[in-house]
C-alpha cells in the first residue's frame, strides 16, 4: 500500500484557476492528496512571480474538493503563531470536513524572512520553536482551555473553536533533513516524516537509521511514524516518449539532456513500469507517502497516465 500526493510549488506563478482545476481533476483521477508549499517566495527568480497564500489556498480549496486531502509542505514555524496557526488549520479542517494534514517545519527562507521583517534565528533556536508550536498546536486542538509558558510563546487561557474534525486531530507531519534537532522533534511530535526532496534509498538509510535512534531515546515506537518522500516525476508511455520528454524539459531548465539526466538520477522517471519499479524499492524500505511534483505546467496527460498505470499497483 502507498499513498500519492501531488506537491505545488505557489511561488512560481500559479493563479487561482489552475491550482482549482488541477485539485478537481487529481479527485477525479484517485490522488490521496494535494500539498502547497509556504514560501514568500523561494528565490530572487520567484520573487518576480505571483505567489498565492498557502493558508488562504488550502481554505479556498477545502470548498471546492470533497475527497481529496490537503496539506502544507509544510508550514514555516516563524511565518505565524503557533495559536494562529492551530484556528487557521482547524478552521479549514471544518471547511474541508476533516480532510487537513499539518505540515509544519523550522524553516529555511533567510531571505523571504528579512524581506519581510521577520527574525530569523539560528537553526537550534528555529528547531526549538518548533517543538514548543506543535506541542501548543496539538494542545490548542485537543483541549479546552491552554495555559503555558515556554521559551518562545506564552498562553493564557487559550482556546480554538471551533475544533478540528478528525479526531484526536489532524496528522502532523515536520519536514527538514537536520539530523541533530529536525529529526529530534520528528521523533517527539510527528505523525509523519519528511525529509527532503529527492533522496536515494541510502539517503533514506541514513536518515531513518538517526531518527530511529532519536525515537528510542524518547521512548518512542519509531513504527509509529510514517515515512515520506518527495520526488520530481517525468513519465512517458514508451521510452521513445520518453527521450523526447527529457530533451523537452532540459531545454525548459536552461540545461543540457546530460546535465538533466543527472539530475533524473533523483527523479521518478521512466515508462510507467519503470516507474512502479522505482517506487517498489521505497516502499519495500518502508516508505509509504509520495509527494510528486511534476513538471510545470502540471499535464493532464501525464496525471492520467500516472494514475491509471501506476496508483493501482499500490492499492
Amino acid at each position: 500500500m502507498a499513498e500519492f500526493g501531488i506537491q505545488i510549488e505557489p511561488q512560481f506563478g500559479f493563479d487561482y484557476s489552475t491550482l482549482r482545476d488541477l485539485a478537481l481533476e487529481c479527485e477525479i483521477l484517485g490522488f490521496n492528496s494535494m500539498w502547497l508549499s509556504d514560501h514568500l517566495f523561494l528565490d530572487a527568480r520567484s520573487q518576480e512571480r505571483n505567489c498565492l497564500d498557502c493558508w488562504t489556498t488550502l481554505a479556498a480549496l477545502a470548498a471546492e474538493t470533497t475527497t481529496l486531502r490537503l496539506g502544507s509542505l509544510v508550514s514555516c514555524v516563524s511565518y505565524r503563531f503557533p495559536s494562529i496557526l492551530a484556528k487557521t488549520a482547524a478552521t479549514v479542517d471544518v471547511i474541508s470536513g476533516g480532510r487537513l494534514e499539518l505540515g509544519i517545519g523550522a524553516g529555511g527562507g533567510r531571505g523571504d524572512h528579512l524581506a519581510s521583517g521577520i527574525p530569523f534565528p539560528s537553526t537550534s533556536q528555529r528547531v526549538d520553536m518548533l517543538e514548543e508550536a506543535v506541542e501548543l498546536i496539538k494542545r490548542l486542538w485537543v483541549e479546552d482551555k491552554v495555559d503555558f509558558a515556554g521559551r518562545y510563546y506564552h498562553l493564557k487561557q487559550a482556546s480554538v473553536k471551533p475544533a478540528p474534525v478528525q479526531k484526536p486531530h489532524p496528522p502532523v507531519i515536520i519536514g527538514g533533513h537536520g539530523e541533530t534537532y529536525l529529526l529530534g522533534a520528528v521523533a517527539k511530535h510527528a505523525d509523519i516524516c519528511n525529509i527532503g526532496i529527492g533522496l536515494t534509498l541510502e539517503e533514506h538509510r541514513q536518515k531513518l537509521a538517526v531518527l530511529e535512534q532519536h525515537c528510542q531515546a524518547v521512548g518512542r515506537d519509531f513504527s509509529q511514524i510514517q515515512v515520506s518522500h518527495n520526488a520530481g516525476v517525468l513519465i512517458a508511455e514508451t521510452s521513445s516518449d520518453l527521450e523526447r520528454r527529457v530533451i523537452q524539459r532540459a531545454q525548459a531548465v536552461n540545461l543540457t539532456p546530460e546535465e538533466f539526466q543527472k539530475e533524473l538520477s533523483r527523479y521518478i522517471c521512466g515508462t510507467p513500469d519503470q516507474c512502479v519499479r522505482q517506487i517498489q524499492e521505497y516502499v519495500e524500505h518502508g516508505i509509504s507517502y509520495f509527494f510528486l511534483i511534476f513538471p510545470d505546467p502540471v499535464s493532464s496527460l501525464d496525471l492520467r497516465l500516472f494514475a491509471e498505470e501506476v496508483m493501482p499497483r499500490f492499492q
